[in-house]
């Protein structure tokens, strides 16, 4: 009987030894944290930017459009502007009409936008 309970009391200490090894060698090997971000959802209705002429390697007229801001209008009807910055990573313009989805900092900056398909 005390042979019994010596090795359960032998396995219970090597298995706890090998959480704590194991949950330490997964915490080394994550990426930094990251800050605490929302999600939000909604259909843009409004998109403000800035616009200029430039020409393109062979010489044509191009348009550079650069985003400033994104006002969206979410389920409940309220609306939220998101300002976009140079770390703002969008995939892909919006415009009026379509839906996003958009990772929101806890200080408020957007960090992400992304068109949702139809």
């Amino acid at each position: 009987m005390k042979a019994l309970m010596w090795s359960s009391l032998v396995m219970a200490s090597v298995s706890v030894g090998l959480v704590a090894i194991l949950g330490t060698r997964v915490e080394a090997q994550s990426p930094s944290k990251s800050s605490p971000s929302m999600i939000v959802r909604g259909e843009v209705s409004q998109v403000e930017g800035e616009f200029d002429m430039a020409k393109d390697p062979q010489g044509l007229d191009t348009l550079d459009i650069v985003d400033k801001s994104y006002v969206i209008t979410d389920r409940a009807g309220k609306e939220l502007r998101l300002e976009l910055s140079d770390d703002t990573k969008v995939l892909n313009r919006v415009n009026p009409g379509d839906k996003i989805e958009a990772k929101i900092s806890i200080e408020g900056h957007t960090l992400s936008v992304i068109r949702l398909k139809p």
